[in-house]
């Protein structure tokens, strides 16, 4: 016990940063977390059009079938972006699963929370996310079959996950997705997920308070038709 105390004090040491160190990676964090609320950076968009003309229920569509067509274009577009900034999040550099000050826990199926890295909590949202979206009875892909009381719990949890990721990458990887020119895009994906949890009441506003500023930001600067932004 002595020999492994010493050695952790030395390696420790050895291998430890000075403050100076210490202090300049939390001013480095610090700047990323706020990065994503430049107006340079939350004025860009793929679309100029009205979002919330498409997360209208359009007339003669099924609403269910319109929310699940919905969760599966957001599925594919989050998991696509986390992907390409996936080498950035690491262990080490996410130890934690977090957006500005909240830390998310992964709740499993028996609801024992636990802590996890960054990167196990995208490998079990993804895991999750696919494992109900190809369930029969959740999903049903078949014209005969209706949709189960278990639907609309199953793709809240799947909003929920997606927005997690979503916020992870604005307050932790912003500067990567910048340098590849991707923040267009995360905007927009952003936005959409949002405004179709609300048009829908899918997501508590609770759980959305981790990125008012960020929301409030980008709506500020929302580009529809005829804006001069």
């Amino acid at each position: 016990m002595v020999f492994q105390a010493v050695g952790k004090l030395l390696g420790y040491r050895k291998q430890g940063k000075s403050l100076k160190d210490r202090n300049r990676e939390k001013r480095g964090a610090a700047d990323e977390e706020r990065l994503c609320l430049d107006p340079h950076f939350t004025s860009a968009r793929v679309l100029e059009t009205d979002l919330l003309m498409l997360v209208a229920l359009p007339k003669g569509v099924n609403m269910d079938e319109w929310l699940v067509s919905n969760v599966l274009a957001f599925y594919n577009h989050v998991i696509l972006l986390y992907d390409c900034v996936s080498e950035f999040c690491t262990s080490t550099s996410c130890p934690t699963m977090k957006a500005w000050s909240t830390h998310f826990q992964w709740t499993d199926e028996r609801g024992r929370r636990r802590k996890c890295t960054a990167p196990q909590y995208a490998e079990y949202a993804v895991s999750v996310a696919h494992k109900l979206l190809s369930t029969e009875d959740l999903f049903p892909t078949k014209e005969a079959r209706g949709f189960s009381p278990a639907f609309r719990p199953a793709m809240q949890r799947i909003l929920r996950l997606l927005f997690h990721l979503l916020v992870h990458i604005y307050s932790s990887h912003f500067r990567a997705t910048v340098s590849l020119d991707l923040h267009p895009h995360l905007n927009t994906v952003y936005l959409h997920l949002l405004l179709f949890c609300a048009e829908f009441q899918l997501l508590e506003v609770a759980e959305l308070a981790v990125s008012e500023e960020l929301t409030t930001a980008l709506l500020q600067t929302d580009r529809r038709p005829g804006s001069t932004s």
